[in-house]
């Protein structure tokens, strides 16, 4: 089947555009709990189970949990919200002194946090939302909620067995999480209390926290595309053309499409429609001109 220069142009513009980021690998056939970044062998696939399960999280996208992102402080602030909740308590939505706090989602987690004195922010008209969270201010976060327990095996005043903890605010809490199994820390002597934490250990450590034994993370056909939408956003796109090109895309592997690209392997009649809907649904022809005088 021969291809207009239109199709060709435009197929070849794709993915080379694609290839150069190497972003074409986020199709999963052994996804866990609706997200396609989620493997059912991974030590997060039950926590992250749980945490849909109960309400916690709903991902950072349609199919996509966002395992290895750092997890912000706003977040956390709405995961320990919702985990309240889940628990059968009625967290508060009190106000809160954080002018940065502009997110609407958070603006009932980050009161809560307040007015129950979990937290008192970065200063006191900052929380820092967004900012990524660390070990240790996770560990002390979770171990207020848990009511400030007192460490039952180790000695606070040295981390447990973790050398390199050395903030007087965060012993406890480190020390009691790992007491209760909660972390083994990154080493068999060091916790790294500065290192940001991310979603999948902020899952782990809740879910080890509340300890639930009823949880089954079903496999399902399940893709998560934000990779490869992200990729096509740096290489031009913009966020509209790359959402509306990504679905068109992630079913193709990226051997393949590495051959198709240097003329090792024909274009199958499923990449040439895939290339020709793009066209038709995602761009205009002024764009797909553009498209290829960057990448061709």
């Amino acid at each position: 089947m021969r291809r207009n220069p239109r199709t060709r142009s435009l197929l070849s513009a794709f993915l080379a555009a694609v290839i150069s980021l190497t972003a074409i690998s986020t199709g999963t056939a052994n996804a866990a709990t609706g997200f396609g970044d989620v493997e059912t062998d991974t030590y997060y696939a039950d926590a992250v189970a749980w945490m849909v399960d109960a309400g916690i999280t709903t991902g950072i996208e349609a199919g996509c949990f966002g395992p290895s992102l750092d997890v912000s402080r706003g977040q956390v602030a709405t995961f320990l919200h919702r985990l309240d909740a889940s628990l059968g308590n009625e967290p508060s939505s009190d106000p809160h002194p954080f002018g940065d706090v502009v997110a609407d989602y958070q603006q009932a987690p980050v009161g809560w946090l307040y007015s129950t004195g979990l937290t008192t922010g970065v200063s006191s008209d900052q929380f820092a939302p967004r900012q990524s969270i660390t070990r240790g201010d996770f560990a002390v976060l979770l171990w207020r909620y848990a009511g400030s327990p007192t460490p039952t095996t180790a000695s606070s005043s040295t981390g447990v067995s973790f050398t390199d903890v050395t903030r007087a605010y965060q012993r406890d809490a480190i020390a009691w999480m790992a007491d209760e199994g909660i972390t083994t820390g990154t080493s068999s002597t060091t916790f790294d209390p500065d290192g940001p934490v991310s979603r999948a250990q902020a899952a782990a450590f809740l879910f080890r926290f509340v300890g639930p034994t009823d949880v089954d993370p079903a496999p399902a056909s399940v893709t998560c595309t934000r990779e490869t939408r992200l990729a096509l956003q740096v290489a031009g796109l913009t966020a509209r053309e790359a959402a509306c090109a990504v679905p068109w895309l992630t079913t193709f592997e990226l051997d393949y499409l590495l051959a198709v690209v240097s003329d090792q392997e024909t274009a199958s009649f499923e990449l040439i429609v895939a290339a020709a809907t793009i066209g038709t649904e995602c761009l205009t022809p002024s764009r797909i001109a553009d498209l290829s005088r960057v990448f061709l």
